[in-house]
């Protein structure tokens, strides 16, 4: 029990912070961009930087389950102009 409550409570502090609404409304905005089988993680890394990973499901010949790999991965700075419901300004910062 003692390793869960730390955990937690590192988690806490680790977020401490950080603007949740707009990591909520990223994670939006990629869930209706984003294929029907692919999963988007979106990591925040600092209130308006983000890492966006998607995974696309990968069907191996002597598996039973799909295995998910990524397919793109981005560094995202996002700030959200006008408010909670305004548009958010997506830059892409991923070195190429």
């Amino acid at each position: 029990m003692a390793a869960i409550a730390e955990q937690l409570e590192n988690k806490a502090q680790r977020d401490r912070g950080l603007d949740s609404d707009l990591k909520r409304r990223l994670v939006d905005h990629f869930d209706l961009i984003k294929r029907p089988n692919d999963l988007v993680r979106v990591t925040q890394i600092s209130n308006h930087h983000f890492r966006v990973n998607t995974l696309s499901p990968v069907r191996k010949s002597d598996s039973v389950l799909p295995v998910y790999q990524i397919t793109k991965s981005q560094f995202l700075h996002v700030e959200n102009k006008g408010g909670g419901t305004g548009e958010l300004v997506i830059n892409d910062k991923t070195r190429r």
